[in-house]
């Protein structure tokens, strides 16, 4: 006599309803993938709102800070930029020209300058000048180094790769090369203190594919996240297949 097969072994074993372990894991780690997503598609919000509204003659404005040390000098940190040699695209393609306005308030003749950072180092070797490391609260946070006057005028210094020097606003054009790099103000004939207005403005010629970029990654990441939650929740309030 055939034994009759039971219906568990002719239709395969019965899917579990209900939120067992792995439809929670999957669910949470899709929640966590549609929250980064947002960091995506806010950071490609921002990227393409900039590259559309904040273009004012082929460059956008990066801000506009006034420093002011005591010593002889404001100098930015030093700026690392790397090219095609490191793997990523080089910083013309990134930034393309950077065009640095400067203006004393003293109406005295000032000067603005571009040098690599080594070369920066030495010239300002002993002499009394403040870096800024950052911006916090609108207001510039500044590293202090105690020393006495330059050696030379920073005209003299022949180390750089961009100068502007003169009365009034001072305009510095720069076009961005790899290396590691340090701009550097001072009062054209070397005396102190440097108060300066300094504006800040670059082409960023690839801003408009970085923010698509950005855009279509978050949608991605976007969809992968919720259909990891969408996937487990339909099937946890499912009937066990019979």
């Amino acid at each position: 006599m055939t034994a009759l097969s039971s219906p568990r072994s002719a239709t395969g074993p019965a899917r579990r309803a209900g939120w067992t372990a792995p439809r929670v894991i999957s669910a949470a780690i899709g929640a966590l993938i549609a929250l980064c997503s947002l960091g995506l598609l806010g950071a490609g919000g921002v990227a393409l709102w900039a590259s559309t509204t904040q273009r004012h003659g082929g460059e956008i404005d990066l801000g506009t800070w006034s420093y002011r040390s005591a010593g002889y000098a404001v100098t930015s940190d030093t700026a690392g930029l790397y090219g095609a040699t490191s793997g990523w695209p080089g910083p013309r393609s990134l930034l393309g020209t950077v065009r640095i306005r400067v203006t004393s308030p003293g109406q005295g003749p000032v000067f603005a300058g571009i040098a690599p950072a080594a070369a920066a180092g030495r010239y300002l070797a002993g002499v009394g000048y403040d870096t800024v490391r950052g911006i916090t609260h609108y207001h510039p946070v500044y590293t202090g180094h105690t020393g006495g006057a330059p050696a030379a005028m920073p005209a003299r210094a022949g180390i750089w790769a961009a100068r502007a020097a003169g009365p009034g606003t001072q305009t510095l054009t720069w076009p961005a090369r790899p290396g590691r790099w340090t701009a550097v103000v001072m009062n054209a004939d070397g005396s102190r203190p440097v108060t300066v207005r300094v504006s800040v403005a670059a082409a960023l010629p690839s801003l408009p594919w970085v923010a698509t970029g950005l855009l279509a990654g978050g949608v991605l990441v976007l969809a992968a996240g919720i259909a990891l939650v969408v996937v487990p929740a339909r099937r946890a309030a499912g009937a066990p297949r019979r």
